[in-house]
């Protein structure tokens, strides 16, 4: 999500990064934003456990933890679409895509939601 938002910025974008925590309630103004400008990220759970395992791997900390347990990523990853879908915002999959087409995706998403 940051390397995205980052990319997204440099492009003239402004962006807000706002984790989902599962079992934490997004803060209420995340509603009162137009949600044809926000959109919300996913990706398929295999690949995101693969990435999770090698950031605890460079990091230095316990494979034990629940940052990449697969079911209670599961867990989180049906939280956050829970929360796409009652704030009906857009939803982009980023399993196997590069940053600049994701964002590629956004803008144009977003663009085609604002005309």
């Amino acid at each position: 999500k940051t390397p995205l938002s980052m990319y997204l910025s440099t492009l003239g974008w402004k962006v807000a990064n706002i984790p989902l925590i599962d079992g934490m309630s997004p803060s209420p103004l995340l509603y009162e934003v137009d949600r044809r400008r926000v959109v919300g990220l996913t990706m398929q759970p295999g690949q995101l456990i693969m990435y999770r395992q090698r950031r605890q791997h460079h990091l230095g900390t316990p494979s034990s933890l629940s940052y990449s347990n697969p079911p209670e990523l599961i867990e989180e990853l049906e939280f956050a679409e829970r929360i796409f879908r009652v704030g009906q915002f857009t939803v982009i999959d980023m399993t196997d895509k590069p940053i600049e087409e994701s964002a590629h995706e956004i803008i144009n998403t977003v663009t085609r939601k604002l005309a």
